[in-house]
């Protein structure tokens, strides 16, 4: 593992750079220094670049929170969703997805990610064939959910979760994410099919849209051990680390950088070594 200053260090080594959103480009509010002139600069090497985010919302709607954001050179860049993801094989009925019914029940969020699709949403869960879990506004606690997770246990019902992160960064806040519930489902004996990072197929889809297809052209630049590093470890990518993300707490004041990657550790998840590793991303 390397440590760089810049991603200018390893221009010249890769011709696909895939950036994570939050933690990376942005912190939820506000766009981090140096970013878009970063963007500039590795497109005018004409290098491909893409956004892969967990987000369990469609690609326009984050778009729409770059633009408010005050993003220009973003906006040009191809930006992907688990959300997208997760809508794309749903309604293609992609496996596992081949035989699933077309009544589903929203938990967490009122965000309905298949709006205007062959699907239905149902107000009563006992009418559902899935629980479909998109994204979460209440990141303290989600106990709250425990009585609708109860009655979708004693169903059956499997759980579609578009966003797989546990932790998330909003502002200078980390904190609990929708994956979290997922997890806490499967847990609890419960069928949970989640979509993106670190699965590889996410990457993969990813991959299918670049001009080259060798993966030693790719690299992921990314906050998450759990999500980006392990990820693209396990699609056979190279991949940098972003320490002021979702882990910047465990990299303050530290000198064994690798020490502290080995520390990190999650009962529901696997972490990675990653190539290189750099403060913020610039």
């Amino acid at each position: 593992m390397e440590e760089i200053k810049s991603i200018n260090d390893i221009l010249n080594k890769y011709s696909v750079f895939i950036f994570d959103q939050w933690g990376v480009l942005h912190d939820g509010n506000k766009i981090y220094d140096g970013v878009e002139n970063l963007i500039l600069s590795i497109s005018e090497k004409n290098k491909e670049i893409f956004i892969l985010s967990n987000s369990g919302k469609k690609s326009s709607d984050n778009l729409s929170r770059l633009v408010k954001m005050g993003a220009k050179e973003l906006l040009n860049v191809p930006l992907i969703t688990s959300g997208d993801i997760c809508l794309d094989n749903l309604t293609k009925k992609i496996k596992p997805f081949s035989n699933i019914g077309n009544n589903y029940f929203l938990i967490a969020s009122k965000y309905d990610l298949l709006e205007n699709t062959e699907f239905n949403q149902v107000r009563d869960i006992k009418l559902a064939d899935f629980l479909l879990l998109t994204t979460t506004s209440n990141y303290e606690d989600f106990d709250h959910l425990d009585s609708q997770l109860d009655i979708a246990l004693k169903l059956k019902l499997p759980l579609i979760c578009s966003n797989p992160d546990i932790l998330g960064v909003s502002g200078d806040n980390i904190h609990k994410s929708t994956g979290d519930i997922a997890v806490k489902y499967k847990i609890r004996g419960g069928k949970a099919h989640i979509i993106g990072k670190p699965g590889k197929e996410t990457f993969e889809y990813v991959a299918n849209k670049t001009r080259s297809k060798n993966k030693g052209d790719m690299i992921m630049i990314g906050d998450s051990l759990f999500n980006d590093i392990s990820g693209a470890n396990n699609f056979g990518i190279d991949s940098v680390l972003i320490k002021n993300g979702i882990h910047r707490e465990k990299f303050t004041n530290v000198r064994n950088n690798l020490e502290v990657i080995k520390n990190i550790h999650s009962n529901f998840q696997t972490t990675g070594i990653p190539n290189y590793i750099m403060d913020n991303l610039k």
